[in-house]
């Protein structure tokens, strides 16, 4: 294989991991903004999905056919900003579906779930692929870890995400 012809096939450099936009569309109840500051979102990835296989005995054999599709959890990184703003939004959406305090929740879907958006972009930021995830809600907002150590550098907290399916554009 000739290095130029190499070179043709990645395009225009190769799609990089650090050129991505996370869109974070809340709920109605959480109280927020449509898009609450996406840029403080340091780390996501594309999502998964994964066709299981439906097994079938035949004369003892296993026969793999087709199965149903699932969708692994979605997980993205936060960095904290002084006043933890993206943090009690998240808090507040998690505690729609299970009240810390009380055990009751929200338990019409529509009023804790909320699509979600996460884009490849190229080095001009322009969009390759994005991928709209439906119906996501939180099953894991992380902690934050502390400590006396820990100089010249901005807190951060995961949150994972459950959802119900997602679209690809372009295909």
């Amino acid at each position: 294989m000739q290095i130029d012809s190499f070179k043709s096939r990645l395009g225009a450099g190769g799609a990089r991991p650090n050129q991505f936009l996370v869109t974070v569309t809340f709920p109605l109840l959480v109280g927020a903004s449509a898009s609450e500051d996406s840029v403080l979102v340091t780390s996501a990835a594309l999502p998964a999905s994964n066709v299981n296989p439906c097994i079938v005995q035949y004369r003892g054999r296993e026969v793999k056919l087709g199965g149903e599709r699932t969708f692994d959890p979605w997980t993205v990184t936060v960095i904290n900003d002084t006043t933890m703003k993206l943090r009690k939004l998240f808090e507040r959406w998690s505690n729609l579906m299970n009240d810390r305090t009380n055990n009751g929740g929200y338990t019409a879907p529509g009023s804790y779930m909320a699509d979600l958006l996460v884009a490849q972009l190229d080095r001009n930021d322009e969009t390759i692929r994005t991928y709209q995830l439906f119906g996501c809600f939180p099953i894991t907002v992380s902690e934050v870890g502390l400590s006396y150590g820990s100089n010249d550098v901005i807190s951060e907290f995961t949150v994972t995400f459950q959802y119900q399916s997602f679209e690809v554009t372009p295909l």
